[in-house]
């Protein structure tokens, strides 16, 4: 039976310096030639997807921006984007709490640069997408899923009281930093239409994580794999820990699972 294996990016496929472990590039590989479904699934959106380091290791498809966004074999499934209204309701409470945030959409990033200038991840957006870059103010249209912002001394609580119900905020303290999406949609509800859209049972599903943002994901698939490198309530939250990145965590999952031998 045709399996789905679900993988996030940061801290799963790569390693803090987005380095791919040549035991995950190879696991990749075997469980392709398995017979088996492999789809990367990430808090990034898909203007943020598009390292060649990613794209060589062969993925079936794509759920990016939490779940706002679902490709197979380089076609679109579903997109769902912030309206104008939330959008600007959102910017409005920013604002108001001095937090600075980048707006991911599904072709470009809007980030006001000035904010960020000694930000390591800013710079390695401007790096890697260029031209994909926009500035915030004076754009009259966006196509945004998500956002990120930064904490920095603002009072979350109160912030997401400002957000209102309509947004779900997933805050990463060890990183100073939280991530908006539009209440409702996960990594979960991504996978949950690649699975209608495949026909694949739920019972064939394996996910594979090491943050905040990777919780529904692994509750929802059959079997949930944390990284020896995840976050104390990602491995509670796992079927099985595996190791690190950097110590063939990948490969070392899918053998334990026979998804590869």
């Amino acid at each position: 039976m045709k399996k789905a294996v679900f993988f996030d990016i940061d801290g799963t496929i790569w390693n803090e310096k987005m380095e791919v472990p040549e035991s995950t590039k190879t696991a990749l590989k075997k469980l392709k030639q398995e017979g088996h479904y492999a789809f990367l699934c990430t808090g990034r959106s898909r203007s943020n997807v598009n390292s060649p380091k990613l794209a060589e290791l062969g993925f079936d498809g794509i759920v990016a921006a939490c779940g706002t966004h679902v490709e197979f074999q380089g076609e679109k499934a579903f997109e769902k984007l912030l309206s104008r209204r939330q959008l600007d309701h959102a910017l409005s409470a920013l604002k108001k709490h001095r937090m600075p945030a980048v707006l991911e959409g599904p072709n470009f990033i809007y980030v006001e640069e000035t904010e960020f200038l000694e930000d390591p991840y800013v710079i390695e957006l401007r790096r890697e997408l260029g031209e994909q870059i926009r500035p915030i103010s004076g754009m009259e249209a966006y196509e945004v899923n998500k956002m990120s912002v930064a904490i920095g001394s603002a009072d979350t609580e109160q912030f997401i009281a400002d957000l209102g119900d309509e947004f779900e905020v997933i805050v990463h303290r060890a990183d100073a930093i939280a991530e908006i999406g539009i209440r409702g949609f996960t990594k979960a509800t991504g996978i949950e239409k690649i699975c209608r859209l495949l026909d694949i049972a739920r019972e064939d599903t394996y996910a594979f994580g090491d943050s905040a943002n990777d919780l529904e994901m692994l509750a929802f698939v059959a079997h949930g794999v944390a990284m020896g490198n995840a976050a104390p309530e990602v491995k509670e939250a796992a079927e099985y820990v595996t190791a690190s990145v950097d110590e063939g965590g990948i490969e070392k999952g899918l053998l334990h699972y026979g998804l590869i031998s």
